[in-house]
């Protein structure tokens, strides 16, 4: 599910972002089963990520450090986030110094997951997988390992769990699932261990807030079970999303407006997302009231365990593809529906994107690229309408979103762009009045322009006067271009990974 919050990661590399905190690590004094040790490991990411204001080139190689442990099948299951972004993994035992690299054979940036594989077979002598448990209990003990920053051994902490919910994934920055939360100690380092009860694994930790005193996060089983189930084929699809924004029917003026029965609970339907699981299945004014048989209250919540958590877990804990059916409170009377989970729409768009090189094209000195996540948020490109067309577009003129929304991010100076040189965020939305559907539709565009065109005319409906090049120079003048600014190729419109930052 698609939100926003403001919550922390904890590996090196955020810790730096944060600034430093100083957090009590209470250490047990009762050692845990040799063999949990043992499967606990410290993990070192050499990573680079692009420079979205120059998508040609990379940013200096920096060094981040997180937790892994082993489960069955050989595999180290660690955070999405402690080996985005990698050039060289290293994997350290416990008391050793010396490092086995190992390489990502799976990863789920919207759940902040990834499992790795060791190289050299001699890593595995004398491990044995740690067992998975289920949902822990309110107020029980956990205990949690890692290699929390300033030290090379393994830590060990331990709390309580406090609370059952929904919450912000920060990696991905705009995904929410199901998280535990506790007080046991989850420092700069301790993402991607294992937190345990009884013996058996019950998370991983991942994020901590900031603003909080001595609260942690682990991700839970389920959703560690759903990332493996899914993988089972050799491809990640994802966290299937329903589709709906919904709002509570707490107040009993507008249930009888409504004409709801008594003793029934159910959650408005307020705005259904183009192109999602519910779109054409449910619609705006519904009343959501069951969910694969499970009663939605007024609030939205359902019975999961011994808490009640929103309506959403029924649909996270699903595959793509999956049917999922619902109650519904229509028209004065119930109906009963089934939808087949998609993934969210605009995903690789909407969530910050690791692992692959920032499609881009250049012609005629101006650099295209296509909006997402990243580049909105680099300084100073949070503007009116960049902010519309990546967050609101859809929300005010359903079905009218691109498959991308390209921009001229900047321009090259050169002489075919005189007069342009300080022009930037400019949103295309046609090329010589034919509509640009994706940076991939615009390469094509410009490269079947007849010889005997004169000029490229890129519209905007931002901007009152368009942007105007002369076709034949623009051409001429490419291969001096990128000469001139140490760019080696004048397009990237792939969105394949990258296989050099995995």
């Amino acid at each position: 599910m698609f939100r926003f919050q403001q919550i922390y990661l904890f590996s090196f590399i955020y810790f730096l972002y944060a600034g430093v905190i100083c957090l009590t690590v209470t250490t047990i004094a009762l050692a845990a089963p040799d063999h949990i040790e043992k499967s606990v490991f410290r993990i070192t990411n050499y990573q680079q990520s692009p420079d979205w204001k120059s998508p040609w080139k990379m940013k200096p190689t920096s060094r981040g450090q997180g937790s892994g442990f082993l489960i069955h099948g050989g595999w180290i299951l660690t955070n999405a986030h402690v080996v985005s972004d990698s050039r060289m993994l290293l994997v350290n035992k416990i008391s050793s110094p010396k490092p086995f690299l190992a390489d990502v054979a799976a990863i789920a940036h919207d759940s902040d997951l990834a499992l790795l594989k060791v190289r050299d077979p001699e890593f595995y002598q004398d491990l044995r997988p740690l067992e998975f448990g289920g949902i822990p209990e309110l107020r029980s003990r956990v205990r949690a390992y890692g290699y929390p920053m300033g030290g090379h051994e393994l830590s060990r902490t331990e709390g309580v769990v406090s609370r059952i919910e929904f919450g912000t994934y920060v990696h991905p920055g705009i995904d929410s699932h199901l998280l535990v939360q506790t007080d046991s100690a989850i420092n700069p380092g301790n993402s991607g261990g294992p937190v345990t009860q009884s013996g058996q694994v019950i998370g991983v930790a991942f994020q901590s807030n900031l603003r909080l005193n001595d609260v942690g996060y682990f991700i839970p089983v389920p959703l560690i079970n759903r990332f493996l189930a899914d993988i089972k084929d050799g491809h990640y699809a994802g966290v299937p999303e329903i589709g709906v924004e919904t709002s509570s029917l707490v107040n009993k003026y507008y249930r009888q407006y409504l004409r709801l029965p008594e003793n029934t609970g159910g959650i408005l339907v307020e705005r259904i997302v183009p192109q999602s699981s519910a779109d054409g299945i449910i619609f705006t004014g519904d009343v959501l009231t069951k969910i694969e048989n499970l009663q939605i209250d007024a609030a939205g919540m359902v019975r999961y365990g011994e808490q009640q958590v929103t309506f959403y877990i029924e649909a996270e804990n699903r595959q793509i593809g999956d049917s999922l059916t619902l109650q519904v409170w229509r028209k004065g009377k119930f109906q009963n529906l089934t939808l087949i989970l998609k993934a969210p729409p605009f995903g690789a768009e909407m969530r910050n994107s690791y692992d692959k090189i920032p499609e881009y094209l250049i012609f005629g000195g101006l650099v295209f690229i296509a909006l997402n996540r990243n580049y909105i948020h680099s300084p100073g490109n949070v503007t009116p309408p960049l902010a519309y067309e990546h967050w609101y577009r859809e929300v005010e003129r359903p079905h009218t979103r691109r498959e991308q929304t390209v921009i001229i991010a900047r321009v090259l100076p050169t002489p075919v762009n005189s007069g342009y040189a300080n022009l930037h965020n400019f949103v295309v939305d046609s090329l010589n009045g034919k509509p640009v559907r994706s940076l991939a539709h615009l390469d094509k565009m410009l490269k079947k322009m007849p010889p005997e065109m004169r000029q490229v005319v890129f519209a905007s409906e931002w901007q009152n006067m368009p942007l105007v090049l002369d076709y034949k120079k623009s051409v001429e003048q490419q291969k001096s271009v990128l000469e001139r600014y140490g760019i080696l190729a004048n397009h990237n419109t792939s969105p394949k990974k990258n296989k050099d930052l995995q």
